[in-house]
């Protein structure tokens, strides 16, 4: 018995909607994707998606390449978000709340970094539609993890293919508005540039970080891997429990489902 896809994505298929916001109300569209590999289980890739304790250590040199707002902004691990176990694997994780919803707070102030891109979109434009367009570029506020092989991380999305118990090979796909002003469209692509692929600051330290864990998950056959970061301090919700922002709940959660689809095989 195969269960039904909509049964299956649960309380995600919510973050889904949100996410695709990303258009501004036009269609979405993706590019080629950057393909690479790294030596590490799948799984490990799965971790990092909703996992915001490894943020301002790991990326570090990211944060120092930003200007300030945006540093402010990202600096989310003391903030208000929080990680939710959503149910059959997947979690999200929140780490700027009032940008779950692309479409609400429209008349908050625009982003320093953004002031340019929204002027040049005022000459085709009305305020409303600019302010939708511009809150579309710099992404969600969320990381969505799709059990067992998908990962929606703010302004992009990610495949994982599994290749051997050691090696995955990670497809990373730009979002972009399909019909949309391609000086916004240029604008993502630029955000997208600046985090991923071979020269941007998030993907070489995530890649770096993967490997790592890997070697050490192999240390030996008699130490524990503690994955109970914030578990004290979880709570149950309609979709499922949620804990602060730096637990491991997604983690629990992936695993949990991993174990239980592992054991019905048996």
């Amino acid at each position: 018995h195969i269960e039904p896809l909509e049964d299956f994505l649960g309380a995600a298929k919510k973050w889904m909607d949100l996410f695709m916001k990303q258009g501004a109300g036009y269609p979405i569209k993706t590019g080629p994707a950057h393909r690479f590999r790294f030596p590490g289980n799948w799984k490990i890739q799965l971790e990092n998606t909703t996992d915001g304790y490894h943020f301002p250590v790991v990326h570090r040199s990211f944060l120092s390449s930003v200007d300030k707002q945006t540093e402010e902004m990202l600096n989310f691990v003391d903030g208000s978000g929080y990680v939710e176990d959503l149910g059959n694997g997947h979690s999200v994780m929140v780490m700027i709340p009032e940008l779950v919803d692309l479409e609400a707070n429209l008349d908050a102030p625009i982003p320093e970094r953004f002031t340019e891109l929204a002027d040049a979109l005022r000459a085709d434009h009305d305020e409303d539609r600019v302010r939708r367009i511009v809150r579309a570029v710099g992404g969600s506020g969320f990381n969505l993890n799709i059990f067992p092989n998908i990962a929606c991380s703010m302004a992009f999305f990610r495949v994982l293919q599994p290749v051997s118990v050691n090696e995955t090979e990670i497809h990373h796909a730009v979002i972009t508005m399909d019909g949309g002003p391609e000086i916004a469209n240029q604008a993502r692509l630029r955000l997208h540039e600046h985090f991923q692929g071979p020269m941007g600051f998030g993907t070489p330290d995530d890649s770096e970080a993967w490997e790592r864990v890997q070697r050490g998950a192999t240390a030996g056959d008699d130490l524990w891997i503690m994955l109970n970061r914030g578990l004290a301090g979880e709570y149950r919700t309609d979709d499922g429990r949620r804990s602060d922002v730096s637990a491991e709940t997604g983690m629990r959660a992936a695993y949990q489902q991993w174990k239980k689809l592992m054991t019905e095989m048996e």
